[in-house]
């Protein structure tokens, strides 16, 4: 009978163990997972910063032609549309 009884208190101890190991283990992954994401999520920001500085400086100005003031030629077109924007 003791043998039997010991035998329970081993098992039990022995799943109470697996229990925290596992939980440890879980613990680890959530926060493993946690990290790349906050990693990707911030990536992805910097991305959209640096594109957006991108657009910004790819601006070009076009200096004004000296042509009559009805001139459509594409000079004078493009210099027009870059200052309607």
């Amino acid at each position: 009978m003791k043998a039997f009884i010991d035998k329970i208190f081993r098992k039990r101890k022995s799943d109470a163990e697996q229990i925290e190991e596992n939980k440890k283990v879980l613990a680890e992954q959530i926060e493993t997972s946690i990290k790349e994401k906050v990693t990707q999520d911030a990536v992805e920001e910097i991305i959209e910063e640096v594109k957006e500085e991108v657009k910004k400086e790819e601006v070009v100005i076009y200096p004004q032609p000296n042509h009559f003031s009805g001139c459509n030629c594409f000079k004078c077109v493009r210099w027009k549309n870059q200052n309607a924007k």
